[in-house]
């Protein structure tokens, strides 16, 4: 067997095509169910057909010299056979195990350097600096010299304690004058106020002299025409009195909303002046440390100058550089964040992603994700650097029309979530293996025992090939569909994620080998009764 150019082609070829699965899906960082599961149904539905062709061949150029085999070695025939059955099912445990058995430990190894604690994947930075999240820059609102300034970088300070104190004399001063010019302005309304009630009085005034004039010029029959000229002269200049008096009093009344505009603004130029005079104590706008001071006591400062800057008492973020753009491209708002500082590991989330690329501190251009997180109380994390982990969702497979069809058939794509989260264990990878294997042993001792019935290799090999495709329709028919290779290929993301029952994946075991071992007892059976030809 060792010397065989079949078994030797056999294992070149899959170990090879094996290595470069594995490393093509490590380097698209793919968890280990993915990886035993690519692997493990290669040799299901591609490998399988190699190890009936090595199962079915050499006896028949054997079987001319058997006889004096048998009688010249006192070799027996049970001994012949059983050596065919165990050197080719050995050989099968082999190549298969000893090409399977270290790629599983490989595939699991991916799965810690992948994988957290929540069995996802996740991208890595190293050596990124700790930052202060959404800091608050203090500017100055008005115009001064300081003359209180006393934090320094590093203090603690709380809401609304005192920063800084610029002087305030020229703004008190600013303040009383338009107190006074609102005083001022009150007083114009009440002047206008008088003006209008004395208006008011002088229209009434002129209303009754009018209607006194009137009446009197009623009798003007017993008037001389004299008389009647001086009251009618009267009644004119009683009406001329009264246009006046309401004109005056047309102009008093518009006086009034105009005095009472000027009290409005009177009023807005105090209330600007208080608070300009408030901004001349500076308070904090919340509770952190003093990460910047850009002035200094005695200093004269402008309007909107850059005074302070505060960071949050216990909020970090980290600017994590996204080199690869397909990477990037599955990071979402939201995503868990660890950050390891030291030994002291932070669980934090992606709070926001970067719209265009940035150079990191070598000057390299990329992506990036800034991850938020709490410190627990932990001080002295500022300007650190850690170590981020990002946990990114399994990426997203678009197959083509060839793996989709397969994947029709096989069922693969359906629910495969709760497998892809889960991590593989030696246990469950066993047991996967151990179906291969079983696969392949079956197939071994079907292949002899329709050697031994037909004698001839080719019709052994093409009738096995056959009946292992059929198996499925014959498994389904007896009550064991999940010995069917199909349904292995379709629940062999689910046994490797630890998803499937226990009890139901030995007692496949069971009957796999089971039924390997009654078929190879057969076929030693039948060549025994059987003669072999003279």
């Amino acid at each position: 067997m060792a010397r065989s150019w079949l078994v030797r082609g056999f294992l070149l070829a899959s170990g090879m095509l094996t290595v470069l699965a594995l490393k093509g899906m490590q380097a698209e960082q793919k968890v280990a169910s993915q990886m035993l599961e690519g692997v493990y149904v290669s040799y299901l539905l591609i490998w399988m057909h190699a190890v009936i062709f090595i199962a079915g061949s050499a006896l028949s150029r054997e079987q001319d010299c058997l006889n004096d085999a048998i009688l010249s070695r006192g070799l027996t025939r049970g001994e012949y056979i059983g050596g065919k059955l165990l050197a080719r099912g050995f050989a099968m445990v082999v190549m298969i195990g000893g090409i399977l058995l270290p790629a599983s430990f490989w595939a699991i190894r991916q799965d810690q350097l992948v994988r957290t604690e929540a069995g996802q994947v996740a991208s890595q930075a190293r050596n990124t600096k700790i930052e202060a999240w959404d800091p608050k820059k203090v500017f100055a609102e008005t115009d001064g010299t300081i003359v209180q300034l006393s934090l320094e970088v590093g203090d603690a300070v709380q809401a609304g304690d005192v920063l800084a104190v610029l002087d305030d004399r020229q703004m008190f001063d600013q303040l009383e004058a338009e107190r006074r010019a609102e005083e001022n302005a009150r007083n114009e309304v009440a002047n206008a106020q008088r003006r209008r009630d004395d208006a008011q009085r002088a229209v009434a005034q002129a209303e009754d002299a009018l209607a006194r004039a009137e009446r009197a010029l009623i009798a003007r029959d017993l008037l001389s025409k004299l008389e009647q000229a001086d009251r009618e002269t009267d009644i004119r200049a009683r009406k001329r009195d009264l246009h006046t008096a309401e004109n005056q009093l047309r102009i008093a009344e518009d006086a009034i909303p105009t005095a009472e505009r000027g009290v409005e603004n009177a009023q807005a130029r105090v209330r600007e002046a208080r608070k300009r005079l408030a901004y001349t104590t500076i308070t904090a706008p919340l509770s952190g440390f003093v990460t910047e001071r850009n002035v200094q006591a005695a200093q004269y400062v402008g309007l909107g100058t850059h005074l302070l800057t505060i960071a949050r008492l216990d909020e970090f973020q980290v600017r994590v550089p996204i080199y690869e753009f397909e990477e990037f491209k599955r990071l979402r708002v939201g995503l868990a964040a660890y950050v390891k500082v030291g030994e002291t590991e932070f669980t934090g989330k992606v709070d926001r992603l970067g719209a265009t690329t940035q150079d990191d501190r070598w000057g390299r251009p990329s992506n990036y994700a800034i991850a938020r997180f709490q410190g627990d109380g932990t001080l002295g994390l500022l300007g650190l650097n850690a170590d981020v982990r990002i946990v990114l969702p399994p990426v997203e497979a678009k197959p083509d029309r060839v793996t989709a069809l397969i994947n029709t058939l096989t069922g693969q794509g359906v629910d495969d979530l709760e497998s892809r989260t889960a991590s593989v264990t030696v246990v469950w990878m066993l047991i996967s293996l151990g179906k291969v294997l079983g696969c392949a042993l079956l197939l071994v001792s079907v292949t002899l025992l329709l050697l031994v019935l037909s004698r001839s290799s080719l019709i052994s090999i093409l009738a096995t090939v056959g009946l292992w495709h059929v198996s499925n329709l014959l498994f389904d028919f007896a009550g064991l569909p999940e010995l069917s290779y199909l349904e292995m290929v379709r629940t062999m993301d689910k046994v490797l994620g630890g998803v499937a029952r226990l009890g139901d994946e030995l007692a496949s075991l069971a009957w796999l080998y089971g039924i390997a071992a009654a078929i190879s007892a057969v076929a030693i059976a039948l060549f025994i009764v059987r003669d072999p030809p003279k």
